[in-house]
């Protein structure tokens, strides 16, 4: 064979004893992943992309430091307090035209191509010059196989995971380093060739192409059946980074000068925690009489930084960044505050631990709602199996709001079902039906005795909702909270003081009847308050073991990495592992 070295295939291929016994476990779900899936045929191509993106950056990296060595940039004019303003009302929270989700980033045509079919496991593509690189799918394991361990897939776990258990390295494809033989590309990497891979999969989305493939797979598969109804809700993931309490400046009017501003609208820093206002204030002369003055508005953000290691910060000509673009503070139930980063998260009704999606938002303080409706654009246009399909979504009483609906409706033909967000509004207690106290906030009747009616039926005809009083909670009357036997049940009229003012004619229970424009929130069509509707509400239970699922079973509530765009990576390294366990119903099936 003339111009070609011979190849002598291997004779003898070594087994390890643990590696036996971990293929023996079905129990050891990374080493079952790692072994069975074909990854080869299901990854190629992204691997592909990612020896392009790998050239291109080590050609920036090197130009970008020849053009520092030529020549020495002006110092950034912008002052820290400055950036602190601008950065501020940059955010969503504080912008109409700002996205809400994530954007993926843009394609960019490769300087250099690479044939996907000359790539694989442990075949790396030729280079002219400079060592032999890492192979991409013994990397692209690693992570995925943190990840099916219940760690963080973040470059400094893998590198952990990577030297302290050789079956997991075995397992991706790595050989032990061995100081006999020296350097091979297929030994484990060093931490910085763990970090600039995931930046690289990071910066080009490669991590989010691989999760969509993979959906879109198990989709076309059957593994995943496609339903009329999806779930949709947000979860918060703790930020690695420290918040800073800042005044938000007064906008001045167009025609005001500069120099008449306050200084609180002044970009010159006039930010400053909350301790150093405290010091910063001024005594009060408790002699004068005390003036009211407007109460500042306060907002949580990140820290004001520069990506840069230069000495003085104030003189080098690198751009000040937010230190966690993303983060800000989310509210849960109690009004308990978390400094964290915020997901929305779309899942099938009636299956367990499917994710279909999760994109960053791009401020954690944004309301739940604003998520909705790109979420749904997003995931009909990356997923085709679920147009025409998917007709109906289920969502906390965040979405309940008319427009929201309204909208979805239109551009989707998608209803949305959310409970009664009773917030702002207030009991009903003039003009009201005989015998009834008061109505609730969300429209429930409540008589003199303080019982709650049931509502049994929205009747178009006259277009009113029909209540009735309950039944007596008696063990032995049997299960009456849905009215099922009202009529061997006790109704609590019975023996009541006010029946005789409540009920007349001899009736055994009092009926309300409300018309439905004294209730607007109600939807006539699909009662809120209604018992069917409760029960549809039920299924939105499985996106909370989902988010149990992304945060303990296959990574950690908290985050390592910093920013949207290493959120965003975090999000899909998360959905690909799950969905690679789906996927291995097909091979075990076959």
């Amino acid at each position: 064979m003339t111009g070609t070295a011979a190849v002598q295939i291997p004779l003898i291929h070594c087994v390890e004893s643990d590696d036996v016994y971990l293929r023996q476990r079905p129990d050891v779900l990374w080493f079952t992943v790692l072994a069975e899936v074909d990854w080869a045929s299901d990854f190629r191509d992204v691997g592909a992309q990612y020896y392009e993106a790998l050239w291109e950056f080590n050609a920036t990296q090197a130009r970008d430091a020849a053009a520092r060595r030529a020549a020495r940039p002006d110092p950034n004019p912008e002052t820290k307090g400055q950036a602190t303003v601008r950065l501020l009302f940059e955010r969503p929270t504080m912008r109409d035209d700002a996205p809400m989700l994530a954007a993926p980033p843009p394609e960019d045509l490769p300087l250099v191509h690479v044939n996907p079919a000359t790539i694989g496991p442990g075949v790396v593509p030729v280079r002219l010059a400079g060592r032999r690189p890492k192979c991409f799918f013994a990397m692209f394991k690693a992570f995925l196989g943190v990840s099916l361990k219940g760690r963080a897939p973040e470059a400094g776990v893998v590198f952990e995971e990577l030297r302290d258990n050789p079956s997991f390295a075995r397992a991706c494809g790595f050989t032990l380093p061995d100081p006999v033989v020296g350097y091979r590309a297929s030994d484990i990497p060093g931490l910085r060739k763990l970090e600039q891979f995931d930046q690289i999969m990071t910066a080009r989305g490669l991590w989010d192409v691989a999760a969509v493939k993979q959906v879109n797979a198990n989709l076309e598969a059957k593994l995943v059946t496609v339903e009329p109804t999806v779930v949709h809700d947000t979860t918060h993931f703790l930020a690695a980074s420290a918040l800073s309490t800042v005044e938000v400046p007064e906008e001045p009017a167009a025609d005001e000068p500069t120099e008449k501003r306050s200084p609180a609208s002044s970009v010159e820093g006039e930010l400053r925690s909350s301790a150093q206002q405290s010091q910063a204030r001024p005594r009060r002369n408790k002699s004068k009489a005390r003036t009211k003055k407007k109460k500042k508005r306060r907002k949580s953000q990140p820290r004001t930084t520069k990506n840069c290691r230069c000495e003085d910060r104030t003189k080098c000509p690198h751009p000040w960044v937010s230190a966690d673009s993303g983060a800000g503070t989310v509210v849960k139930a109690g009004r308990k505050q978390h400094w964290a980063q915020k997901a929305s998260t779309l899942a099938f009704a009636g299956q367990e631990g499917v994710l279909l999606d999760a994109v960053a938002m791009t401020d954690a303080a944004s309301h739940d709602s604003k998520s909705l409706l790109p979420h749904l654009g997003r995931v009909l246009e990356r997923l085709p199996a679920l147009k025409g399909t998917v007709t109906r979504v289920l969502d906390d009483r965040a979405a309940d709001d008319a427009g929201l609906k309204a909208a979805i409706a239109e551009r989707y033909s998608i209803q949305v079902l959310a409970p009664l967000n009773p917030r702002g509004r207030k009991p009903i207690t003039t003009d009201l039906p005989r015998g009834v106290d008061h109505l609730t906030n969300l429209g429930v009747p409540v008589c003199r005795a303080g019982y709650p009616f049931d509502f049994l039926c929205s009747r178009s005809a006259d277009e009113r909702f029909l209540f009735r009083a309950p039944n007596v909670p008696d063990d032995a009357a049997g299960d009456t909270s849905g009215g099922a036997l009202f009529d061997t049940a006790r109704p609590v009229c019975d023996g009541c003081p006010f029946k005789s003012e409540c009920c007349r004619g001899g009736a055994a229970r009092r009926h309300v009847s409300l018309p439905h424009s004294r209730l607007p929130w109600i939807d006539p069509e699909r009662p809120q308050i209604s018992v069917s509707f409760q029960k549809e509400m039920a299924q939105r239970t499985v996106i909370e073991r989902l988010h149990k699922l992304m945060k303990y079973d296959f990574g950690d509530s908290g985050l390592i990495r910093r920013g949207t765009e290493a959120f965003q990576a975090r999000l899909d390294k998360t959905k690909l592992a799950m969905h690679l366990v789906l996927s291995l119903e097909s091979s075990t099936s076959s």
